[in-house]
Formats: C-alpha cells, sequence, structure tokens
C-alpha cells in the first residue's frame, strides 16, 4: 500500500530522517518506537507532508512522488487518503464533537450536510461517543476528545491512519480508552502506523514493530521476534530497559 524510500531531512545542521525506508501493506499494524530524539513524529508528519521531507520517494498504491518536488495537487490527493490523529487533540473548541468529525467532510470534501452527519454520528458510535454528539470539547475528558480526534480520521475513510503518541497526553486513567479503540480498529483490519511509547500495544496489538534511534531504523521485525529475540544489540538494550525481567516474553 504505502513504501519510504530514503527519506531525508535536516532541520539546519542537524539530521533528524537519515536516509530510512520502510513498507506498509494493507491491514498492517506498525509501530514506530524508540527514544525521544529518535525523528519518529517528523517521520509521520512527512509522510502527511505537514512537514517538507529534503529527499526521498514515497509510493502510495501505484504511485510514486518525490518528497521534495511533489506538488500541491499531489500533495492533497495523498492527504485525502491519510487520516491523522495528533499528540494533541487538535480539536475546534467552537464546535461540538459531531461538529469537529464533519467539518473536514463538508468544507474540505463538499459532502452534504446531512450526508456528512450521517457519517460522522456513525463514526463517534464505533468509539463510543453515541451519547456525546453535542458536547464541547471543553465538556469532554481527554480521552473523550482523543477518541473524537479518531473519529474524525475515520470519517474521512482513509487508506491509512497515522497515529502520533496518541496517549502522550492523557492521564494514565485515560490512556486504556483510548488503546482499546485503536485495538478495534486493528480486529477491523484497519491499516495504521502508530508512534507510540505504549509497549503493550505494540507488542499485543501490532504485527510490525520499527525501532528509530537517531533518524534511521535500527531493526525492524514481527512484533514476536521484535521483543522475544531482538538481533541488534542496541534493541536490546532497549528491551530490557522497558521490560526489565523475563514478563516481556510473550
Amino acid at each position: 500500500m504505502l513504501e519510504v524510500r530514503g527519506i531525508k531531512k535536516t532541520f539546519g545542521e542537524n539530521v533528524i530522517l537519515d536516509g530510512l525506508g520502510f513498507r506498509v501493506n494493507k491491514g498492517d499494524v506498525v509501530t514506530i518506537i524508540g527514544p525521544s530524539g529518535s525523528g519518529k513524529t517528523t517521520l509521520l508528519r512527512c509522510i502527511d507532508f505537514l512537514e517538507r521531507a529534503d529527499g526521498g520517494t514515497l509510493t502510495f498504491g501505484d504511485e510514486t512522488f518525490d518528497f521534495a518536488q511533489v506538488s500541491k495537487k499531489q500533495i492533497l490527493g495523498i492527504r485525502r487518503r491519510i487520516g491523522f490523529v495528533f499528540q494533541s487533540h487538535h480539536l475546534f473548541n467552537n464546535k461540538t464533537a459531531l461538529g469537529n468529525v464533519t467539518e473536514g467532510l463538508i468544507s474540505a470534501r463538499k459532502i452534504p450536510r446531512p450526508e456528512a452527519e450521517k457519517i460522522g454520528r456513525e463514526a463517534l458510535d464505533k468509539v463510543g461517543l453515541s451519547d456525546r454528539y453535542h458536547y464541547y470539547p471543553n465538556q469532554l475528558s481527554g480521552g473523550q476528545q482523543q477518541r473524537v480526534g479518531i473519529a474524525r480520521a475515520m470519517a474521512a475513510r482513509p487508506d491509512l491512519i497515522l497515529f502520533d503518541e496518541p496517549t502522550s497526553a492523557l492521564d494514565p486513567e485515560l490512556i486504556g480508552e483510548v488503546l482499546a479503540v485503536m485495538k478495534m480498529l486493528a480486529t477491523e483490519g484497519v491499516t495504521m502506523v502508530v508512534v507510540t511509547h505504549e509497549m503493550s500495544f505494540a507488542r499485543d496489538v501490532a504485527n510490525r514493530v520499527i525501532f528509530m534511534e537517531k533518524g534511521v531504523i535500527v531493526e525492524e521485525a514481527s512484533s514476536y521476534d521484535f521483543f522475544v529475540n531482538p538481533k541488534e544489540e542496541r534493541t536490546q538494550q532497549f528491551i530490557s530497559r522497558v521490560f526489565p525481567g523475563p514478563e516481556y516474553n510473550i
């Protein structure tokens, strides 16, 4: 479905992405993990062109795009096929949950309001917010706001959803409700790439894990092989710190 090749990104003299590449197949749940500052978020933002990469190519379906030369029209076409769930909720405070989900459908995709609201209600139902259609963000918990963000991404019916540390801004007791929605999407075959610090999600839900550090991919493997039999010494160090005992074995 999607392949990134040789992606490069620098900020000044700092190399953020150093020519890495990976593939995502339809139905994959790929988690990207690694220490802070390894380039994980920048990678997602470049895939959705929220940041412009300096080089490399993106293949989406049967089309290949040069990150550095892609046109605005091509970017709009790519974004129509990708949903993005941010670290923070990025909701419109003056719109209800339903309004936040339908805004892009109506304004960007020109879907008639009645149809957009039907799609929006179905998306909110799926994330467990059928009783919160008309609540404003300040009336919702952080977990509920993030679930509105997931519903907004789902409502556009994208081919792929990118999640950028979707639980990092939540209180610990609210993380589970967001992860439960993501697990449900995984069981339904939704293709996802997830930057996360939630190792249990990477271990139990993802089918592939990518470990990044200093702008490169140190190791990529199935979730089982990654956590049970990591090949790279740096990966082994990382896992031993996250799961210091034998309990990390699946």
